[in-house]
């Protein structure tokens, strides 16, 4: 009788750990789906976080960051948030100690956005959209893109497209996002890092995208 009681007891046990394991890791939190559905300026917070990580090559950091950027503005469980964040992690890493060869890099972004279209109902193609997102990567370091204003503007032109591709949205509603995001990218770049000044635009540049694309 003892050892079925403790039988008893240890399958509650195992019933309870699956029911918190469910409910903290698999179950999803209310709100959109939507890709449109974000808030801009919590975004453009975890985003200078994950800048701010990633220049200083703070991995675990990074890795954080994106999970919860993912988990809030797309409504994911933390399950699947941790996955599809390996995935986008994994791509910034290799191409930030990359010198060439920067197409190895499109199998993860392909995964990452694939877990967001699934999931958010969207209809983009996850490979156009990795091949965007890391063409406008590879313009910030081409010194074909020229410097100063001309390479703000081919880098900006490279982001417009990611927006356009990603959100089904006409390039001219989103190019001052763009635009914002990559003035956030070179004010990092400069000697004697401005993250304030980075903050600010990063800002600018969510709450336009959200007023051009939002719901």
């Amino acid at each position: 009788m003892a050892e079925r009681g403790g039988r008893g007891r240890l399958v509650i046990v195992v019933v309870i750990l699956a029911a918190i394991y469910w409910a903290v890791a698999v179950r999803a939190p209310s709100g959109s789906r939507s890709i449109h559905s974000f808030d801009p300026d919590r975004l453009a917070e975890l985003e200078v976080g994950m800048w701010q990580a990633y220049y200083a090559k703070d991995k675990f950091r990074l890795f954080r960051l994106l999970v919860a950027t993912l988990r809030e503005q797309y409504h994911y469980s933390w399950q699947r948030a941790v996955r599809a964040a390996y995935h986008l992690a994994r791509a910034a890493a290799t191409f930030g100690d990359a010198s060439g060869d920067y197409d190895r890099v499109l199998p993860d972004l392909e995964a990452g956005y694939t877990i967001a279209r699934d999931w958010t109902g969207s209809k983009f193609d996850p490979a156009a959209v990795a091949r965007a997102e890391l063409s406008w990567w590879t313009a910030r370091r081409d010194p074909a893109s020229g410097t100063g204003a001309a390479k703000n503007a081919v880098v900006a032109a490279r982001m417009t497209e990611l927006y356009t591709l990603l959100y089904d949205a006409p390039p001219a509603r989103v190019a001052e996002a763009a635009r914002l995001r990559v003035d956030a990218a070179d004010l990092r770049d400069r000697g004697g890092v401005d993250w304030k000044g980075v903050s600010y635009l990063l800002h600018q540049s969510y709450r336009s995208l959200h007023d051009a694309i939002g719901e």
